[in-house]
């Protein structure tokens, strides 16, 4: 890690931050830590994103309060995490993570005595609890842009990393030596490819160049972690732009392995992967809420019908075919990425959905359209009938059913409502 900077404090007058924009659970959580005599301050992403004029997603707040400490001044507090131990401080429709002052890892520090430090023989930190002061704490922090505090009492921002500098610059850029950041905590690679996409940065050329130097280390990462690491890759809005990343640096090679070689082979099995991002990220991006089902059979979906058409056989149940290429083939990436099993059978569910519509029953057609999985698979046949300029028949069909049904239940509440009325009346 590099040597310590001498901090930087901009005034109020000098930055645009303010306390408006901050959670009003965040402020109470940093207030009652200063009454109580600690220090406390917004950090990382949130003041990122206020400089940035967007609206954060998450408030965290750094303190030299223990985890102890904090939670016998919050009732609400939980004491969360192993690899690091955190404060979930819980509000209504709301968690502000506190966390305690860091120290950075050194050699001296993560020695096998130490078991506030623990370190796996590759230099991966495996657990991570030596307490430490603000500018510490703000030079281990993962990236320049990610170690700005916000000081709620005298409005100022206190940059130890030159982090304004790299906001100003539009660079996504470690802290130190990315070599040792990296292999510390591989997921850093895959936040550095999110903030880059997400907040249209680019990353230091120095630092891309680490990443596809170590991009196998993502291997090493745990697959519940790694799952929830692609959830925010893919739920970001961006996600098309971040494949593209992920690509040029290796990574993605190392995530999805067979996927990867797959689409390799033929340059035009691109254009579902890129159109279907596309449709994510318009959903998204439009306040729709796309779940996880959808998005793994949107993104494999070209794929899980490729290896399908290569099974089939007259002799053989097409439906029970269907779910044992999706399964076999989304439990061998759980290795890497831990998908829950309720998510890899509703991935099932939507493509052998695509089965029965084929059949278009009208005796079933309603009850199906009815159904828990009908919408996600009707979204997956809307969009692969677009991409693919196949069904269309199939589409138009199923949308006349799914219309008729909204008609119906529209003339239900209807009914109902003036039953109600005509009881008040009587």
């Amino acid at each position: 890690m590099s040597n310590p900077l001498s901090s930087i404090i901009i005034n109020r007058d000098d930055h645009c931050v303010s306390r408006k924009n901050i959670s009003s659970a965040a402020l109470k959580v940093l207030y009652r830590l200063h009454d109580k005599g600690f220090k406390a301050y917004l950090a990382g992403g949130a003041v990122r994103d206020l400089i940035l004029n967007i609206q954060p997603n998450d408030f965290d707040i750094v303190t030299n309060a223990t985890p102890l400490e904090i939670k016998k001044i919050f009732k609400n507090c939980r004491i969360v995490g192993r690899r690091f131990t955190l404060a979930h401080i819980f509000f209504k429709g709301e968690i502000i993570e506190t966390s305690t002052f860091r120290a950075p890892i050194t050699k001296k520090n993560s020695n096998k005595k130490n078991t506030q430090i623990m370190t796996a023989n590759d230099g991966l930190v495996v657990r991570d609890n030596l307490f430490g002061t603000p500018e510490e704490d703000a030079l281990r922090r993962d990236f320049t842009v990610n170690a700005l505090f916000y000081d709620p009492i005298n409005f100022t921002i206190i940059d130890y990393a030159n982090g304004l500098n790299d906001v100003k610059l539009k660079k996504i850029k470690t802290i130190g030596s990315p070599q040792r950041r990296f292999i510390e905590d591989p997921v850093r690679m895959i936040r550095a490819v999110r903030f880059a996409s997400t907040l249209s940065f680019n990353i230091d050329k120095k630092d891309f160049h680490t990443i596809k130097k170590n991009a196998y280390l993502i291997q090493n990462v745990s697959s519940s972690r790694m799952y929830d690491e692609m959830q925010k890759l893919f739920f970001s809005g961006s996600s098309n732009e971040m494949y593209k990343i992920l690509e040029e640096s290796n990574l993605l090679k190392y995530i999805f392995v067979d996927f990867y070689k797959w689409v390799n082979e033929d340059s035009k099995r691109l254009n579902w992967i890129n159109s279907s991002l596309n449709q994510l990220d318009k959903w998204i991006n439009a306040g729709l809420k796309v779940d996880a089902p959808l998005l793994f059979a949107l993104i494999f979906g070209e794929y899980h019908e490729t290896m399908i058409e290569k099974k089939i056989d007259n002799n053989k149940n097409t439906f029970d075919l269907t779910r044992r290429v999706i399964n076999d083939h989304l439990n061998s990436i759980c290795s890497q990425i831990r998908i829950p099993k309720t998510i890899i059978y509703q991935v099932c569910d939507i493509m052998t959905y695509q089965i029965r519509f084929k059949k278009m029953n009208p005796k079933q057609s309603s009850r199906i359209a009815q159904s828990t999985g009908f919408i996600n698979a009707f979204l997956y046949l809307k969009f692969s009938s677009k991409i693919l300029l196949r069904n269309e028949n199939v589409l138009y069909y199923w949308q006349e059913i799914r219309n008729d049904n909204s008609l119906k239940t529209t003339s239900k509440k209807i009914g109902s409502q003036k039953r109600i009325t005509k009881r008040f009346k009587k």
